[in-house]
């Protein structure tokens, strides 16, 4: 029976991790002990794959030219070509691979050159293989990631001030994005204050006020048509006096020429 719980929950890793989509890894780092460490915290992950090595920067840009994976695990300090500089190439050239910054640094400033470079997040190295696998997974959906450590020393309310970053125009960013979150949040509690019968009366409101445009708007649509209606009976009876007037001198014109006429000829 132990045998065969055995055979029945023996799991091929290489196999099922062939079938499924997989997030391709690659690992610089220029500590060797790191690099296999690296890989065994990745190994259980059947989603996760690593399909690459690289000792320094250099050596990362050519292998993401030629295993294209979609994270690099990126160390800092390496010889020849350290993680900031290759994580700037890489950004720079192959958008389709996210950086994560993997150091046992937790200087602010070197927080901010990743970010300054285009780094997708910043982890410390002593992680626990499952909140590095998470990190990769988060990283490659496109969700920024930082460690909850330096969350907490650098990002806490006591420490706002001299928090991160420190560029003025990327400040000004992040206070314009503040005063937009703000009167998001300012108009989602407006909405959650509105109950239906608040929102039914709200909606009357509106009706009613609508309702009394359009009264008024008739009521002035008709005294205009009213006026015009008016001014047209007003112009006939105008006209009809003058076409009579009119008549009269003319009749009166011609008796007074046939009169004329008449004591002309016959003296």
């Amino acid at each position: 029976m132990k045998n065969y719980q055995n055979s029945l929950f023996a799991i091929d890793l290489p196999k099922i991790k062939m079938k499924m989509a997989m997030i391709n890894v690659l690992i610089a780092d220029d500590q060797n002990f790191v690099r296999k460490t690296l890989a065994a915290y990745l190994e259980p992950e059947i989603d996760l794959n690593v399909v690459g090595f690289a000792e320094n920067g250099k050596i990362a840009i050519a292998q993401v030219a030629k295993l294209r994976p979609d994270v690099v695990l990126m160390d800092i300090e390496m010889p020849i070509m350290d993680g900031f500089a290759a994580t700037k190439a890489i950004v720079q050239k192959f958008a389709d691979t996210k950086v994560l910054m993997l150091s046992i640094h937790d200087r602010k400033q070197d927080i901010a050159d990743a970010l300054e470079l285009g780094a997708k997040g910043y982890w410390l190295k002593n992680t626990t293989a499952q909140e590095l696998a998470d990190a990769i997974r988060h990283v490659h959906n496109g969700y920024f990631q930082l460690a909850l450590k330096l969350v907490e020393k650098h990002f806490s309310k006591s420490t706002a001030e001299n928090s991160l970053p420190q560029d003025p125009a990327l400040s000004h960013k992040l206070d314009v994005v503040d005063k937009v979150l703000a009167k998001i949040e300012q108009k989602v509690s407006i909405f959650e204050q509105l109950t239906p019968q608040s929102l039914n009366e709200t909606v009357e409101s509106i009706v009613k006020q609508e309702m009394h445009f359009r009264r008024e708007r008739d009521a002035n649509l008709q005294f205009s048509l009213d006026r015009l209606k008016h001014q047209i009976n007003q112009f006939e009876k105008n006209t009809s006096l003058a076409i009579k007037v009119q008549l009269i001198v003319n009749l009166f014109l011609i008796v007074a020429v046939c009169v004329l006429s008449y004591m002309v000829f016959y003296p």
